[in-house]
């Protein structure tokens, strides 16, 4: 398990109540699996943008 804590002002990103995020961990071994990840981290970020810009 791992912390993930935002430091940034993200204040203007418009995030709505509830959301949740996807992160991912690289480092230097299993190279190949990391390439299928950042893929399917991609897919799922435009289908979250398709699916919240028609709301």
């Amino acid at each position: 398990m791992a912390l993930i804590d935002i430091t940034d002002d993200i204040s203007g990103y418009q995030i709505p109540l509830g959301a949740a995020a996807q992160v991912a961990i690289y480092t230097e071994h299993w190279h190949h699996v990391s390439m299928i990840r950042k893929i399917l981290l991609r897919m799922r970020s435009w289908q979250n943008y398709i699916f919240l810009e028609g709301h």
